[in-house]
């Protein structure tokens, strides 16, 4: 790759405002010369056993299709191919094996994979797979650090996003570090929220990523996104100087939640927890100090050692200056047309129709706390209500009262 072409790309990456597809772009990485078969051949015959699935029910609406309702199921990949690789009327769930970083895969699943033909040669393997079939759908969110890049290997996956100040409701339940989630279910919209949702139409970007495009997320964009066919993406998530501003956000939040988890049942917890997160609760407030506070000092010393980057450093003019002048095909994505996001929430309102009473009940999630007690957590959590704490904290700082 070309040392100027990857500098132009880091350029545009670090200083967008919107999100940027670039089309079947020229990358040449080893382990993905061949079919996605062989890939998946390649994995089973190094790992040490199958790998364990999410499988998610089709049906299952009544809320976002949260991972802590998902359940596990060990396959190959030949046998995830076989089983998942065309849905048809016959299947009745999506498997995915997804957010897996690079440290989890074989070696030979990673062979070639260098983010520097984007400008970013000090990745140091911290990237991270999804694979999945049709239908297969991360809720809508938007990641607390980073700007992502998205190669898409095989297959295809629709987007949808919106701006930052989009006014969609955000929920820290369930919780995860890298996360802020939102309410609104895109997967199957019910048909009384959907003029609230249509309030949306003016920020909402929508673009099908097909198998060779990149898609470039800005930090904290709202994003929905599901799989149109059998796919597997490849995304890193580049480290900012900015994120180390949301180390004390996250510290809040995660003292917040784990106080409503500490002594509660093992479903309480399941609920509030992102799985990830389960194995990862303090044992006191004060030993979840020590961990922040060990973390902005690992952050700290860790920027010599890891690029951390700067963004928003190029005017306007120069940003688009420079995307008209790379030779390759870049360009933002756009708002959709609002007939055609209606169509495309009414679409998928259509899979509750589809849902059956009794597909209905078995799916039914019961919450093990009150709504008003989840409402005071996400209350609690939300963003401005935390950026009102650090506003608070700091200000105490100044005045010497600590």
């Amino acid at each position: 790759m070309d040392n100027e072409l990857s500098a132009q790309l880091r350029d545009l990456i670090l200083n967008t405002r919107v999100p940027l597809r670039i089309e079947d772009f020229p990358r040449d990485w080893e382990c993905f010369r061949g079919l996605l078969y062989e890939w998946c051949e390649c994995f089973d015959k190094k790992a040490a056993g199958p790998p364990a699935f999410e499988r998610m029910s089709l049906t299952d609406c009544s809320t976002p299709q949260w991972e802590r309702k998902r359940t596990k199921a060990n396959m190959s990949m030949q046998n995830f191919l076989r089983d998942y690789g065309c849905l048809d009327a016959r299947h009745t769930h999506w498997a995915a094996y997804q957010y897996k970083r690079a440290h989890e895969m074989p070696a030979s699943c990673l062979k070639g994979i260098d983010f520097s033909c984007f400008g970013f040669p000090d990745h140091q393997n911290d990237f991270t797979f999804w694979l999945g079939s049709e239908q297969a759908n991360t809720p809508c969110h938007y990641d607390t650090f980073g700007v992502n890049i998205v190669v898409q290997v095989y297959g295809s996956k629709s987007w949808l996003l919106f701006p930052p100040e989009t006014p969609l409701q955000s929920t820290r339940v369930p919780y995860e570090e890298s996360s802020v989630y939102c309410l609104d279910n895109f997967y199957a919209p019910a048909a009384d929220k959907l003029p609230r949702m249509m309030e949306y139409s003016d920020q909402a970007h929508q673009c099908t990523l097909e198998e060779g495009d990149v898609l470039i997320v800005p930090r904290h964009w709202w994003h929905y996104v599901e799989a149109t066919a059998c796919q597997l993406s490849v995304n890193y998530w580049v480290p900012l100087k900015d994120d180390m501003d949301l180390a004390l956000d996250e510290f809040l939040v995660k003292h917040i939640v784990e106080s409503f988890v500490k002594g509660e049942s093992e479903e309480t917890k399941k609920y509030l927890l992102n799985p990830n997160q389960l194995e990862d609760i303090s044992a006191t407030p004060s030993e979840l100090f020590a961990h922040f506070q060990q973390a902005v000092q690992n952050a700290e010393g860790e920027e010599h050692k890891r690029k951390l980057w700067e963004t928003d450093y190029l005017t306007e003019s120069s940003f688009r200056e420079l995307l008209n002048k790379v030779p390759v095909s870049i360009r933002p994505v756009e708002v959709m047309p609002k007939e055609e996001y209606k169509l495309l929430l009414e679409s998928n309102s259509e899979r509750r129709q589809a849902e059956t009473a009794t597909a209905a009940a078995a799916t039914a999630e019961s919450a093990p706390i009150s709504s008003t007690l989840e409402l005071l957590i996400s209350s609690m959590c939300a963003p401005r209500t935390i950026a009102g704490m650090k506003r608070e904290f700091f200000r105490r700082m100044r005045q010497g009262d600590v």
